[in-house]
């Protein structure tokens, strides 16, 4: 008797879909807080001393390119997951 795969259904790509929105929207908002910082050239921090980029430079831009780095990783995770949710829809099962 030949076994029938199984399939979780709608939560086995759904649950992808909402992680790659998530880490999209936080890229995004990292992104901007990226932005904003180098435009001013200030790096805020909520708890911590504000770094800015006439003080100390090489901090500012070390911190900067950990932070972009992040912000790059965290966008292409988004998309794997997408990617991983659009292979789950479109996948053909064995009949």
């Amino acid at each position: 008797m030949a076994e029938a795969r199984k399939r979780s259904g709608l939560w086995s790509w759904l649950q992808f879909v909402l992680a790659a929105g998530f880490m999209g929207w936080c890229s995004f908002e990292g992104a901007r807080f990226l932005w904003r910082s180098w435009q001013v050239g200030i790096l805020l921090h909520g708890k911590g001393p504000d770094v800015a980029l006439s003080d100390k430079p090489l901090v500012f831009w070390g911190l900067s390119g950990f932070y972009g780095v992040s912000v790059l990783v965290g966008g292409g995770f988004a998309v794997f997951c997408l990617l991983i949710a659009l292979r789950d829809v479109t996948r053909k099962t064995n009949s």
